[in-house]
C-alpha cells in the first residue's frame, strides 16, 4: 500500500522521466560551444568524392608515397653535407624527419585499409 501510494504521488504530480531527460538534454545543447550546421546527402557524396579524387587520379598511392619518402631521405643527406651552422642543420632534419613519419603513418593506413601500390 505504502509503495503503491508513492508512486501514484509520482505519476500525477511530478513530470515523467522522458520529460525531464528532455529539459536536461534541451539545456545541454544551449551550452554547446561552436556552430551548429546541418549537411544535405549531396554535399555529404560531394565531400566523399572531392576526398577520394586524388586516390583516383594517382596522387596518393603507396608508391607516390615511398617515392616522396626517398627524396626526403636524398634532402636530409643534403642537409648533412651542407655547410649550414649545425643548429640549422638538426632543425631542418627534424623537419623532415618528421615528414618522414607522416609519409610512412599515411603508408600504413593505405596498406590497412586495402588500397595496392598503385591505382
Amino acid at each position: 500500500m505504502y509503495v503503491d501510494f508513492i508512486l501514484g504521488e509520482a505519476r500525477s504530480g511530478v513530470p515523467d522521466f522522458e520529460a525531464h531527460l528532455r529539459e536536461v538534454v534541451q539545456d545541454e545543447a544551449k551550452k554547446v560551444v561552436g556552430d551548429w550546421a546541418e549537411f544535405s546527402e549531396e554535399a555529404i557524396a560531394a565531400f566523399k568524392e572531392a576526398a577520394i579524387e586524388p586516390i583516383k587520379d594517382g596522387t596518393f598511392t603507396l608508391k607516390s608515397l615511398e617515392s616522396r619518402i626517398n627524396t626526403v631521405r636524398e634532402e636530409i643527406a643534403q642537409v648533412w653535407n651542407s655547410a649550414l651552422p649545425d643548429d640549422e642543420k638538426y632543425r631542418q632534419i627534424s623537419a623532415k624527419e618528421n615528414e618522414i613519419s607522416l609519409l610512412q603513418a599515411g603508408q600504413y593506413t593505405f596498406a590497412k585499409a586495402g588500397f595496392s601500390g598503385s591505382v
